[in-house]
């Protein structure tokens, strides 16, 4: 067992209850729609400028805090069932660890900008232990210096043996201008923590398929001692200065110079004392008794950039090197270097912004890899709606992870020389800008794709796979008080025993919406249901840490219901929500990937607070 006493997040949310009901609350929010700007990391390393953040005062999908865990539970690993535009950034890569759901990554990284103390405070309780805490606090201090802090802390023991977690996310932004407007800098400190029990699986659902409503706690599973630990640490600092002593609309050209230092390490563990007596693996390379296995990758990177912006046209032209480090610790250790130049145009208008950048890696063990990304986003009013626009393409060459191509552990032992793959990927979507409504599509087309096959083994195709994905999203209110949320997904692949996901994925709501005590009280009641059709779910191997195809078992076909609660009283938020309704009533097939069922029935509540003093 992980032993853990998870009472923070609980005494956390009855203090949050405590106040918000004990003392007077805000009850009027920033009248300047100013108050919070915001620049996404991605967005600022595309040389985009800091946007409005409409505070929110909706509560449109509260109740929907987390996806659905393929595995099952809040803190385990999620497959992926979606075809997505995907653009990651050029250079080693050890491995992706199936934790989208549950770490921060640099791409969630946020810089803000405010005119006083901005704070969001949420809490989170639910069945089998469930707790949930989310920080965030950012202020500006002379309208001139930043400092950011988020911090999630959640945990839970799931409906099933060994399912235990426990998470913890934290990170630190902060960005700065000189009074003058000529120097300056961004830098972010990113910390995470996942934590839980490795159960294999249940080994037998007889007791299961003849009674739905079984204790969980009585289904056999694979595992009864397994672990898994996942830690990455990353800093970031990327200041920049203005060449020319002064900027204003007299000036034809501004030049800028930054440099971005950037430091990432990595380590993740499994452990299964166990191992050589329960039967689930036939292999053992280390030791035929347990398992202890560890990897540590840490990488150093130091990049040199110029900037040209001409200002009348408010174009930016880019060029820059960059040299990175990699350092592997596992079996044995190994040393990965590369050296790569990049360049870029940026334009941005009143109602439009696009770039066009390119990276090539000239030397080093990723050498002749590239990436070229077009990125299109227009904004246009219909009437008095306003749309939005997007129409991005990615072309890159990629040589393999490192986990692909070389691994060695107590049940799996590779060396590979695999190819790089190609890839062309693009997506086009029109949306407006309350993402009320979106509509669009998402093309892929990969060559010497890489996979782990039905033995849990890496494999590549030199086959051509295409992936399409077609998304359809609209949220009305009817007589004022009647909402209607629905989505729909379809997505397909030419081969489907490589790439396997739901072809169709829909999402819906149907809630009653209105106002008490003089709109004082904002409510909204009703349910909220997700499907996702029959398909060949991805297995997972507890040893790698990695999702493999397979051919035996179908999940999915089955509809998800949940019933909620959503209310608020100015700055507080509020929703209880019953998961998972149906439980019992429709069916067994409540799984996503085999051998891990989805969370039964369950009672969960929460609150978030925002705080602009």
């Amino acid at each position: 067992m992980i032993k853990h006493r998870h009472t923070f997040c609980g005494k956390i949310l009855l203090y949050v209850l405590f106040m918000s009901f004990g003392l007077r609350a805000q009850v009027k929010y920033p009248s300047d729609s100013s108050f919070i700007n915001t620049l996404s990391n991605v967005d600022k390393n595309n040389l985009q400028q800091f946007r409005y953040s409409n505070i929110d005062t909706t509560v449109n999908n509260f109740q929907n805090y987390f996806p659905r865990n393929t595995n099952g539970h809040l803190g385990m690993p999620s497959s992926p069932i979606y075809i997505k535009y995907q653009a990651k950034a050029l250079g080693f890569n050890m491995l992706t660890a199936p934790y989208q759901n549950d770490m921060i990554s640099a791409d969630d990284i946020n810089y803000y900008q405010t005119k006083g103390p901005y704070a969001s405070l949420t809490g989170i309780a639910g069945s089998k232990q469930e707790q949930v805490f989310k920080m965030l606090f950012s202020n500006t201090f002379k309208n001139k210096l930043n400092i950011t802090l988020g911090f999630n802390r959640y945990s839970g023991i799931g409906f099933y043996k060994n399912q235990q977690s426990f998470t913890n996310n934290f990170y630190t932004t902060s960005n700065y201008t000189s009074k003058t407007g000529r120097a300056g800098y961004y830098a972010y400190v990113l910390y995470n923590k996942v934590k839980h029990q490795e159960n294999g699986g249940i080994s037998n659902d007889t007791m299961f398929l003849e009674n739905v409503m079984v204790n969980k706690l009585l289904l056999p599973v694979n595992l009864s001692n397994a672990k898994r630990e996942y830690r990455n640490t990353t800093f970031d600092i990327n200041p920049w200065f203005r060449l020319n002593k002064s900027e204003d609309s007299s000036k034809l050209l501004s030049h800028f110079i930054d440099y971005q230092f950037n430091y990432s390490g990595t380590y993740t563990k499994y452990v299964d004392p166990n191992s050589g007596r329960e039967g689930f693996y036939n292999v053992f390379y280390l030791d035929t008794v347990a398992t202890k296995d560890s990897s540590h990758w840490r990488s150093i990177s130091n990049g040199l950039n110029y900037t040209l912006k001409l200002n009348p046209i408010n174009t930016k032209l880019r060029i820059g090197f960059k040299n990175e480090i990699n350092q592997v610790y596992q079996y044995l250790d190994s040393s990965f270097i590369n050296n790569s130049v990049n360049a870029g145009l940026y334009i941005s208008g009143k109602s439009y912004s696009s770039f066009a950048k390119v990276n090539y890696i000239f030397s080093g063990s990723n050498a002749t890899d590239y990436s070229m990304d077009i990125n299109n986003r227009y904004f246009k009013k219909i009437g008095k709606v306003p749309f939005a626009v997007n129409f991005n393409v990615n072309l890159e060459k990629r040589h393999p992870d490192f986990i692909y191509n070389n691994w060695v552990s107590n049940h799996y032992i590779w060396t590979n020389n695999f190819s790089p793959t190609d890839k062309f990927q693009s997506t086009f979507s029109i949306s407006t800008t309350d993402n009320r409504f979106d509509i669009g599509v998402v093309y892929q087309t990969i060559k010497n794709f890489i996979y782990f096959n039905e033995q849990a083994l890496p494999e590549q195709t030199p086959l051509g796979i295409q992936n399409l994905a077609f998304f359809i999203h609209k949220d009305i209110l009817l007589f004022k008080h009647l909402g209607i949320n629905s989505g729909y997904r379809y997505q397909t692949s030419s081969y489907p025993a490589i790439v396997s996901v739901p072809n169709q994925v829909m999402n819906g709501a149907l809630y009653y919406e209105g106002n008490l005590f003089k709109r004082a009280l904002q409510i909204q009641i009703g349910f909220n249901a997700q499907y996702f059709s029959e398909f060949y779910g991805y297995a997972y191997m507890p040893a790698s840490n990695q999702y493999y195809v397979q051919t035996n078992k179908m999940v999915g076909n089955y509809p998800f219901v949940d019933f909620f609660l959503n209310a608020r009283i100015k700055p507080v938020r509020i929703f209880v929500k019953i998961d998972h309704v149906t439980q019992g009533f429709l069916g067994n097939n409540y799984s996503l990937v085999p051998g891990y069922l989805q969370n039964d029935r369950a009672f969960k509540f929460g609150l978030n607070w925002l705080f602009f003093d």
